[in-house]
């Protein structure tokens, strides 16, 4: 039978073209390299090798011997992958969200009622959430409203509500709420990464300019020594409150949202989400 570490190193001697290379390559001495080659010839039962004095180099047999062997070795890769990524996903919750809020509450309450099964979590756009739940890429997902599809059911989760978070020395400061389009066309430090109200907010504010920021820490910093305005929610404790800085309520009702984890019936899952999703 075919050792498959013998086929690797057969193939890394097809690419290197000589022993000494192969084996630094494998980090093995080239006599048991050597003898590597020498077992394989036996098990095929045809001459793979022209052997000379100083050199060996592989016949017409070898070289096609050696492309064959490499495709089953990748094969046989695919298949590992294919089985570990099956073997994991059947222990492992898969969770799409629409944002990092309610993620937190997601996974406190599966851990609660399955404390055994590992939760994975991604932030995604609504189409590829509902993609994804449609696929079986996700178990679970979070959207922003309760869907209405028959073949879906979802319980509500958290709710959340941004404000803007402006200086004192703004002149909308002392407001207690304003319409998202009375900001509209100002400057605003804006973090990247949260999920779908990056698409809502940069519609809503089609004539502002947003300055990006993709570390919480660099964004906390820029809130506390600038007076650019920016966004804030009531669902982030790690949020101090600023001095000089104040929360203006939205009232739009598209920025004040409940979440709902969703799931699809019949869907495989490693949990049983009767519990959970009724």
């Amino acid at each position: 039978m075919l050792d498959f570490n013998i086929l690797e190193q057969f193939v890394t001697f097809y690419h290197t073209g000589t022993l000494i290379e192969a084996a630094t390559q494998l980090h093995i001495s080239q006599s048991t390299l050597t003898r590597g080659m020498q077992r394989l010839e036996s098990e095929f039962g045809v001459p793979l090798f022209i052997r000379t004095k100083n050199s060996i180099a592989l016949t017409e047999a070898g070289k096609l011997a050696a492309i064959d062997a490499e495709m089953i070795l990748h094969q046989c890769e695919n298949m590992l992958r294919r089985v570990q990524d099956f073997d994991r996903r059947s222990r492992t919750i898969m969770i799409g969200a629409c944002a990092p809020v309610p993620v937190t509450n997601a996974v406190q309450r599966l851990t609660g009622l399955f404390p055994s099964v590992a939760i994975s979590s991604e932030l995604k756009g609504l189409p590829d959430l509902l993609a994804g739940l449609e696929e079986n890429s996700y178990h679970l997902i979070i959207l922003p409203y309760a869907p209405t599809e028959p073949d879906m059911i979802s319980i509500p989760l958290c709710t959340e509500h941004l404000y803007f978070y402006l200086h004192k020395k703004h002149r909308y400061a002392k407001r207690k709420s304003l319409k998202v389009g009375e900001m509209n066309g100002e400057n605003m430090l804006l973090f990247q990464d949260i999920g779908f109200w990056y698409d809502l907010v940069t519609e809503k504010m089609p004539d502002s300019r947003f300055l990006l920021q993709s570390e919480r820490y660099s964004f906390i910093e820029l809130i506390l020594n600038s007076t650019m305005p920016a966004f804030t929610t009531d669902s982030i404790p790690c949020d101090q409150p600023v001095s000089d800085r104040v929360k203006v309520a939205i009232e739009d009702e598209e920025f004040n949202v409940t979440y709902y984890l969703t799931g699809k019936k019949g869907t495989i899952a490693p949990i049983d989400f009767t519990r959970l999703l009724q």
